[in-house]
């Protein structure tokens, strides 16, 4: 089936839904697939801490699919649906990959810098940080935190992005997945700067640097 059939059978939220959620079960099993092969480690992750994890998946797509339904359809992460469906260039999707990690970024390090002003901290963004270091991990617990703060940290900026530089869709899951898998590869490499900012340390709110780097936030 080409991509313009499944549009002529199916709204454009549902085939995002189905793009998401294929996205995040590629996601789960790259996670899996990088803890097996990353050096043998004491892991301090706990039942509780994996499924919450997982719970936050489950929940940004129920949420996704509410919203779906309760707009007929409509599309949310990206308006780039048009008949007959063309794929993006090469080109594209190097230019829409390279911008948007870098809107990315600074979108996350704005959210990421908000949620630990005080009172803001306490009610959102300090499950997270009962993961003192991160290393000691499974990967998978890159996702564990409150319900709030894994839908507005990770989820806001990618659908913010993907629809501020119109995406095409395809562009648009792998931003999705690049984003996502690029936080499994630091943990496994090592983030000292990560590491530190879970030590209690002021700085490093970005994704990859670049705004710390920029705004002097870096350690």
């Amino acid at each position: 089936m080409t991509f313009t059939n499944l549009m002529d059978r199916y709204s454009p939220g549902y085939i995002e839904i189905m793009g998401s959620v294929s996205v995040q079960l590629v996601y789960l099993a790259f996670g899996l697939l990088v803890e097996r092969l990353r050096p043998a480690y004491k892991s301090s992750t706990t039942p509780k801490m994996m499924t919450q994890s997982l719970r936050n998946h489950v929940v940004a797509t129920l949420i996704h699919v509410a919203y779906v339904m309760s707009r007929g359809g409509e599309s949310v992460l990206t308006r780039t649906f048009a008949r007959p469906y063309h794929a993006p260039t090469w080109t594209e999707v190097v230019r829409d990959l390279i911008i948007g990690l870098l809107l990315r970024d600074a979108l996350f390090w704005a959210i990421h810098r908000l949620w630990h002003a005080p009172g803001i901290y306490e009610l959102i963004h300090s499950k997270h940080h009962e993961l003192t270091h991160p290393g000691e991990h499974h990967i998978l617990t890159i996702s564990y935190m409150s319900v709030a703060d894994f839908v507005f940290l990770y989820g806001v900026p990618v659908v913010a992005v993907a629809k501020v530089l119109e995406m095409n869709i395809v562009t648009t899951l792998l931003f999705s997945f690049v984003s996502a898998a690029g936080e499994q590869v630091k943990l496994v490499w090592g983030d000292e700067a990560h590491d530190e900012h879970h030590l209690g340390k002021p700085g490093n709110y970005g994704a990859y640097g670049v705004m710390d780097w920029l705004c002097g936030t870096s350690s």
